[in-house]
């Protein structure tokens, strides 16, 4: 090893490269074959095992001044910036994200550092108090019409970005995105299917932009949390001990013993060993 050395912290992309296929090659190594087969936490040992061995090439050496909850999110952040780079969002762009779990709270972070003005939908209270804590506009989708909501905020036109981080909004992003617009599909659910008008994308010219994991993007999303440019205060709830990992999947929103949804009574909890 050269990069890092033993007591190093250390963020880790847990999607390891090639580096020599033609996707990693040509700089879209997110599509790089042997992630289907090397990554950490789904493929090989990941952050819930004891031991984890990860390449020296997906190790990022974290600044001092980078503590180690807010560490916890590199990779996280990493993804967003994949997005962020994809969507290429512009000042002046109005911002609409459906769904605020930890990628659309990360979005909504960034957007509000560029975009002229951002709003988030979002079907879960606790969520919607989060978002609030932000200073971003939130609403029910149950309790709002968005599309008419869009026009009010939008001159009539509609958001010229609409991000889906939940990855089951296809068909209700393209009702809320301007003419010229652009839909990023974020979230990933493989089981939704969408049905979609091709006409409607070709008479008003909407870009719909996919993107998957991160893509040269720790080390820009190192630097950003060591410069606080995301208000990570909101995101973390709370720290529990390791030995109490079991219950936070509860306050998560899912209960274990039936893996049926409960509501939701955190954002992200960190554990402590």
């Amino acid at each position: 090893m050269t990069a890092v050395k033993p007591g190093d912290r250390v963020a880790v992309d847990n999607n390891p490269r090639c580096g020599v296929c033609d996707f990693c090659r040509m700089g879209l190594s997110s599509q790089c074959e042997i992630i289907k087969e090397k990554t950490l936490g789904i493929f090989q040992n990941g952050g819930y095992a004891e031991y984890c061995r990860a390449p020296e090439s997906v190790c990022f050496k974290l600044p001092d001044v980078l503590d180690n909850m807010v560490a916890t999110q590199v990779e996280t952040l990493g993804t967003v910036l994949n997005g962020m780079n994809t969507v290429q969002m512009q000042p002046w762009d109005a911002v609409l994200i459906l769904g605020f779990g930890p990628i659309g709270y990360l979005f909504t972070g960034m957007a509000k550092n560029i975009a002229a003005q951002v709003a988030v939908s979002e079907i879960d209270p606790f969520r919607r108090g989060v978002a609030r804590q932000l200073g971003v506009p939130v609403y029910d989708p149950d309790q709002t019409d968005l599309v008419q909501m869009a026009k009010e905020r939008t001159r009539g036109n509609g958001f010229d970005i609409v991000i889906d981080a939940v990855g089951t909004q296809l068909e209700n992003a393209l009702k809320y995105v301007a003419p010229g617009g652009k839909v990023l599909a974020f979230g990933m659910d493989s089981s939704v299917k969408a049905t979609i008008t091709p006409y409607e994308i070709t008479r008003r010219a909407v870009r719909i932009l996919g993107t998957y994991i991160g893509q040269n993007t720790m080390l820009p999303a190192i630097k950003i949390l060591q410069e606080k440019k995301i208000d990570m205060g909101p995101f973390f709830t709370e720290t529990i001990p390791l030995e109490q990992g079991g219950s936070a999947f509860a306050k998560l929103g899912l209960d274990l013993p039936t893996l049926s949804h409960v509501p939701k009574q955190a954002m992200k909890i960190t554990l402590k060993p």
